[in-house]
C-alpha cells in the first residue's frame, strides 16, 4: 500500500490552486474537473511524488461531498481524506470493516477520472480514508 494523494476541502478552489502553483506545484489536470454526482469541483496539483487533490462545492445551496467537512470550521482549507493505492480493494475493505474500526462512507465504485475502483471508509479516530485500485489489464 502506498499513498496516492491527500484530499483537501477548499472554500476557494481557484485561490488554493494558485497558492500551490506559487509553491512550485504543477496542475495534474489542465482544467478543474466538475463532478456532478458529488456536487463538487476538483483539481489535482503535484510536486515530485506528492499529489494534492483540491475539492470545492459546486453549488453551495446543495449538499456536496466536501460541504459537511467545511461546515464545522471557519478555516479556508482543511484535510478531507488520505488516499492509498491498494492491490485488492475488496479484500482491503473487508479486512478493515471486520476490524470494527471502520465504517463504509462510500462503497466500492468506479473512479471518476480513471478506470479504477475507489472506496471511502470512515475510521472512528482518523476520519475519511480513500482506497484506490488501479485497473488490472
Amino acid at each position: 500500500m502506498k499513498m496516492n494523494h491527500l484530499g483537501f476541502a477548499a472554500r476557494n478552489i481557484e485561490g488554493a490552486i494558485q497558492a500551490f502553483l506559487a509553491m512550485g506545484y504543477t496542475k495534474y489536470h489542465p482544467e478543474i474537473k466538475h463532478h456532478e454526482p458529488k456536487n463538487m469541483y476538483v483539481q489535482r496539483v503535484q510536486l515530485n511524488d506528492l499529489i494534492v487533490e483540491i475539492m470545492a462545492t459546486a453549488d453551495t445551496s446543495e449538499p456536496s461531498f466536501v460541504s459537511e467537512a467545511l461546515k464545522g470550521t471557519s478555516e479556508p482549507f482543511i484535510l478531507h481524506h488520505i488516499c492509498y493505492d491498494v492491490d485488492d480493494i475488496v479484500k482491503m475493505v473487508d479486512n478493515l470493516i471486520a476490524s470494527g474500526e471502520y465504517a463504509i462512507h462510500e462503497p466500492v465504485t468506479n473512479g471518476v477520472f480513471q478506470k479504477n475502483k475507489i472506496c471511502f471508509l470512515r475510521h472512528k479516530d482518523i476520519g475519511l480514508v480513500e482506497f484506490f485500485e488501479w485497473p488490472k489489464e
